[in-house]
């Protein structure tokens, strides 16, 4: 398979699904295996998935020497306990570790960060940020989550808490967030948010190619369903896809005034479709931007896809092993 500790585990926990995946040191995806989180069903019997798929993929390792387990997880991460506070995503996680448990069950070490801390080390590590000293990685998903690298080294914080870009306000006066503040940037420009701000306009009786995509069923309404509509004309998908880019533009403008980082990287299922949103993301952005900056634009969309946060998780095992921590 691969020589010793050259392999490891790494976990992408999210509020939608949670995948599991065997890595080696060059970024290779051996194995891999997904299930949706169900957070609905609580954190105890996702738990138990989740080592169920840890387990699965060991036993294609038998044999090999893992350095250990790096989790990506969609919340604040303690970075010396891997305690997660406050998930906006992960209801019933508030306060919990899975570095015990996993340790005492695999008797490997275990360490975990944020999911959008660790996409942008996959990036910077493996994918389109390579070589990149200062980027940015926005990841647009169930919700939105941020990385920081400044001078080749992620930026955590005092507490290892930095990065939370999804929760910078773009609207004093916005819809509550589901981490307590208003207005964030999360309710305007997540996956979650396009799909109800749709769901809301359909309910209104506004017609749309999106009602017979879904069959009629709201439920089944998605971020995914509005960039199809949008990519097929429809007139309310393409209303939604362009506020959709106002406002994600608004917040890249406010970080690039601040970080003046050399790329920003957007990341994340709502990603896929940057076809549909890209020009209009880039006139919002062009308006807003302070003149000095508007040349030096470089908003890219990730090379690793979903896999940034696995591919990062991947990087923290091989780099916190390989120090013996």
């Amino acid at each position: 398979m691969a020589s010793r500790n050259d392999l490891c585990i790494a976990i992408d926990l999210g509020g939608t699904k949670m995948r599991v995946a065997l890595i080696d040191r060059a970024g290779t995806l051996l194995e891999r295996d997904s299930e949706p989180t169900l957070t609905d069903q609580g954190r105890e019997q996702t738990v138990e998935r989740l080592t169920g798929m840890v387990v699965r993929l060991l036993s294609l390792a038998e044999g090999e020497e893992m350095v250990g387990i790096g989790a990506s997880l969609a919340g604040p991460v303690d970075p010396d306990t891997s305690t997660l506070y406050n998930p906006p995503n992960l209801p019933g996680w508030d306060g919990f570790s899975l570095k015990p448990l996993l340790e005492n069950m695999f008797h490997i070490p275990f360490w975990a960060a944020n999911d959008a801390t660790l996409g942008a080390i996959g990036e910077h590590a493996y994918g389109v940020g390579q070589g990149v000293s200062d980027l940015i990685y926005l990841t647009v998903s169930t919700g939105i989550g941020g990385g920081i690298i400044v001078d080749d080294k992620p930026v955590l914080g005092a507490r290892g808490y930095a990065g939370e870009l999804g929760h910078i306000s773009i609207d004093r006066n916005g819809p509550l967030c589901t981490c307590g503040n208003v207005g964030c940037l999360e309710t305007f420009a997540s996956g979650t948010a396009i799909a109800k701000f749709a769901r809301e306009c359909l309910e209104t009786g506004r017609a749309s190619l999106m009602q017979e995509m879904v069959a009629g069923n709201l439920a089944l309404l998605d971020a995914q369903v509005v960039m199809e509509a949008a990519g097929q004309h429809d007139s309310l998908a393409r209303e939604l896809v362009e506020q959709f880019a106002r406002d994600l533009g608004l917040g890249l403008v406010n970080l690039m005034h601040i970080f003046d980082s050399q790329m920003i990287i957007i990341g994340g299922g709502v990603s896929l479709s940057h076809r549909i949103y890209s020009k209009t993301l880039d006139t919002a952005i062009r308006r807003r931007l302070m003149a000095n900056l508007r040349e030096h634009i470089n908003v890219v969309t990730s090379a690793l896809g979903d896999d940034s946060s696995l591919l990062g998780a991947a990087y923290l095992a091989f780099q916190r092993g390989g120090r013996g921590e």
